[in-house]
């Protein structure tokens, strides 16, 4: 019996150090978690939008990636501080240039159709004139006549 009792003593004293302390000091530190969490971050309520463009704006769009003919790559909604590189005594512009027609061979960029009556947009637009741009003003609420810009194109 002596024996035995030195078996299930040692079993114990194992039992212990491997299972009951292991699980103690888990337990602690969750519960260290928990009570020193952070509490000022407010939730995220956000969701992704349904969609990115308005019916208008991706049938122009389609009409434009179709009269192009995979010759120029069509970005959209692009920052003007994107576009232009400004000296260091300047002011960085802002606003966003709606349509930006880019060269697939050379990668300059070729046209920018945008709406100029934007403040933004109308302090750079003499800018934008003094490169060799082509521009074109497409009010944002009126449609843009396919026939002229298939036109201004092939310019």
């Amino acid at each position: 019996m002596n024996i035995l009792s030195v078996y299930l003593s040692y079993a114990f004293a194992y039992f212990v150090i491997f299972a009951v302390v292991p699980f103690v000091v888990v337990t602690f530190v969750l519960t260290c978690i928990k009570f020193f969490k952070h509490e000022g971050d407010a939730p995220l309520h956000a969701k992704i939008k349904n969609r990115l463009f308005d019916n208008e704006s991706l049938g122009f769009f389609k009409a434009l990636k179709s009269l192009t003919k995979g010759q120029y790559e069509i970005c959209s909604h692009v920052p003007l501080d994107t576009v232009l590189e400004m000296e260091l005594n300047e002011t960085e512009p802002h606003g966003y240039l709606d349509y930006v027609l880019i060269d697939q061979n050379s990668s300059e960029i070729k046209m920018i159709i945008s709406d100029f009556s934007d403040v933004d947009n109308a302090s750079v637009l003499p800018l934008l004139q003094k490169m060799n741009i082509r521009l074109i003003d497409m009010k944002r609420d009126h449609p843009f006549d396919s026939q002229h810009l298939s036109q201004a194109l092939a310019a």
